[in-house]
C-alpha cells in the first residue's frame, strides 16, 4: 500500500452526503469569519504550478509557497490530489533548490515516496480535483486503476467513469474500479464521455434494475447534460433534462434542500457567537470554522456556473 493509499476496509465516504448533515446548523454565518486556514490544508492555497523566479535564494513569496506545498503533503496525505499539485508546483519552481538540487531525492529524503510514485502523483491529481470538486475523494490507487483508460482516452473519459461508478454504487472499490475498466475494453482516443458514462451504467445495471427502469429511475445524472465548465467538460447539443424529467426534479429538490439547510443555518450563526467561540476554546472553534469556511467553498464552487440570461 503506497503513502497516499487508503486501506480498502475503511468506511471510503462517497459522494458529498455529509454535507448538509447534522452539522450544517454552524455553516453559512461563518463566510464572515475571518480566519487564515493552516497552509496546505485546502487545494486552493497551493499555489499552481511557475517557472523558477530565479536560480538564487527563494524570495519571501517562494518561501511562503514551499511551506503550503509542504503542509499539503504533510497535512493532507489521504487527498493525494493536493499532495500531487504540491509535487509538481515545488518541482517546477525548484523551490527545492536550496534543501536539495535533485528533486526526487530531496523527496525520497523527507517524505520516503518513491521516484515512480512521485511522478505518478504529479500526473493523477488533475483528476482528483475534478473528482473532489464532484464530491468524491477517491483513494489514490482507485485513480491509479485507470491510467490505462486515462492514456486511452482523457482525463475528462477517467472522470466521467468513475462519477458514473460513484453514483451507480454505494461504495467504490479498487477492484470494482478495475472490473469496469476491464469490461470497456480497449477505447477509441476520441471516445466521447457521455457516451462511455451510459456504458458505464449499463455494466453496472443488474437484472432487477432493468426490469424496472421504466417506472424508476437509477438516479444517475446523464453527464451529457452538464456544461463546458463542469470538472467533466461534458457539453452536448441535445437538450438538457426538461422540467418533467425525474433526474431533474430530483436536482432541483436537491438544491430547495440545500437552500433550506442554509437558511437554517444563518439563522443560528453570526460573528458575535464565532468570536465567542474562539476565545473560550480556540483550539476547537479554528478548526471547526476552517473546516466550515472550506464546505461553503465547495458549495460556491458546486454553483459556480453559467446562469441563463434573465427573459
Amino acid at each position: 500500500m503506497g503513502l497516499f493509499d487508503v486501506d480498502e476496509e475503511a468506511p471510503q465516504g462517497q459522494g458529498a452526503g455529509g454535507l448538509f448533515g447534522g452539522g450544517l446548523a454552524a455553516v453559512a454565518g461563518a463566510a464572515s469569519v475571518v480566519v487564515k486556514p493552516l497552509p496546505g490544508t485546502s487545494l486552493a492555497q497551493i499555489p499552481a504550478p511557475y517557472q523558477p523566479h530565479s536560480e538564487d535564494e527563494l524570495s519571501a513569496q517562494e518561501r511562503e509557497d514551499l511551506e503550503a506545498c509542504k503542509a499539503g503533503v504533510d497535512n493532507l496525505r489521504n487527498a493525494f490530489w493536493i499532495a500531487g499539485k504540491s509535487f509538481e508546483t515545488m518541482s517546477v519552481g525548484k523551490l527545492h533548490r536550496e534543501e536539495n538540487p535533485n528533486f526526487a531525492d530531496w523527496v525520497w529524503d523527507t517524505w520516503e515516496v518513491s521516484e515512480s510514485q512521485l511522478h505518478r502523483l504529479m500526473d493523477e491529481w488533475r483528476v482528483g480535483e475534478a473528482l473532489a470538486s464532484l464530491g468524491h475523494k477517491p483513494p489514490e490507487f482507485h485513480v491509479r486503476a485507470m491510467t490505462t483508460l486515462r492514456r486511452q482516452t482523457s482525463d475528462k473519459v477517467a472522470i466521467t467513469v468513475y462519477d458514473t461508478i460513484a453514483r451507480c454504487r454505494p461504495r467504490v472499490t479498487g477492484d470494482l474500479v478495475e472490473k469496469v475498466v476491464s469490461d470497456l475494453g480497449a477505447l477509441p482516443k476520441d471516445a466521447k464521455p457521455a457516451d462511455v458514462g451510459r456504458r458505464v451504467r449499463d455494466l453496472l445495471s443488474t437484472p432487477e434494475e432493468e426490469a424496472g427502469a421504466e417506472e424508476k429511475s437509477d438516479g444517475v445524472p446523464d453527464i451529457s447534460s452538464l456544461n463546458e465548465d463542469s470538472p467533466n467538460g461534458e457539453s452536448s447539443q441535445e437538450p438538457s433534462n426538461s422540467k418533467a424529467d425525474p433526474l431533474a426534479t430530483k436536482d432541483i429538490e436537491r438544491l430547495r434542500n440545500t437552500l433550506a439547510s442554509l437558511s437554517e443555518a444563518a439563522k443560528k450563526v453570526n460573528k458575535a457567537a464565532a468570536r465567542r467561540a474562539i476565545d473560550a476554546q480556540p483550539d476547537i472553534a479554528v478548526p471547526l470554522i476552517q473546516e466550515i469556511g472550506s464546505l461553503l467553498q465547495q458549495i460556491d464552487r458546486a454553483v459556480a456556473i453559467k446562469l441563463p440570461k434573465a427573459e
